[in-house]
C-alpha cells in the first residue's frame, strides 16, 4: 500500500519546486481538480483536472471530493478516487495542499498520510512573490496570510516534519532534508 506525502506551507516557500524535484516514476504527483481555466501551457489531467463549476459542485455533493476550497472565485479540490488509487498503489505519491486539505486527508486516511510543512521567513517570501510579478494587492494579501496564519506554530502543528527553505539556504540541502523527512516518516509510520 502506498502513502500520501503532503507538502504544505505559505505561497513562495518552495513547495512546487520541491514537488517537481521529488516527482518521478514510483513517486508520482497527485493531480487535483479546479474550476479555473487552464493556462496556455497546462494540460487537462497533467497539471489539473479542469472542471466547470457545475461539474465541480456535482462532485462535491456526491462525495467525490475529499476537500475543497475557493480561491479568487475558483474552486480547487482533491478527488477521492485519486487519493484512493494512490493508497492502493505500490508506492508513495505526493500532493500540495493547504492546511484544511492536510487535516481532511489525515482525518480520513490517518496512517496513509504524512504532512511536511515547507516554510520560509517573511523577507524570503516577500522577495519571491515580488519576483513572480503580478498584482501587488494579491502579493500583500499572501504575505498577510503568511504572517497571520501560515508561519504560526498552530499552522505547523499537524506536520510530521517541518523544513525551512529561506533565502540563503542551499536548495540541494533543503531537498535532502525533505527526502530524509520522508524516509524518517516511513521508518516510524504516520500518526
Amino acid at each position: 500500500m502506498g502513502r500520501i506525502i503532503v507538502l504544505y506551507g505559505p505561497s513562495a516557500s518552495g513547495k512546487s519546486e520541491i514537488q517537481r524535484q521529488l516527482t518521478r516514476p514510483g513517486f508520482p504527483r497527485i493531480i487535483t481538480a479546479t474550476t479555473r481555466p487552464p493556462r496556455t501551457n497546462e494540460i487537462n489531467g497533467v497539471h489539473y483536472v479542469f472542471l466547470d463549476k457545475e461539474s465541480f459542485r456535482e462532485k462535491m455533493s456526491r462525495g467525490e471530493l475529499i476537500e475543497w476550497t475557493e480561491y479568487n472565485g475558483e474552486w480547487y479540490g482533491t478527488l477521492r478516487s485519486s487519493i484512493e488509487e494512490a493508497i492502493a498503489g505500490p508506492g508513495d505519491a505526493n500532493i500540495i495542499l493547504d492546511l484544511a486539505g492536510v487535516l481532511a486527508l489525515k482525518e480520513r486516511y490517518k496512517k496513509h498520510v504524512a504532512a511536511i510543512y515547507i516554510g520560509a521567513d517573511l523577507p524570503s517570501l516577500a522577495r519571491r512573490l515580488a519576483e513572480r510579478g503580478g498584482d501587488t494587492a494579491e502579493t500583500a494579501s499572501r504575505l498577510q496570510k503568511a504572517r497571520e496564519q501560515e508561519l504560526t506554530e498552530a499552522y505547523m502543528q499537524p506536520a510530521d516534519a517541518v523544513i525551512w527553505n529561506s533565502d540563503g539556504a542551499d536548495f540541494g540541502d533543503t531537498l535532502k532534508r525533505v527526502r530524509e523527512a520522508i524516509a524518517s516518516v516511513h521508518g516510524r509510520g504516520t500518526q
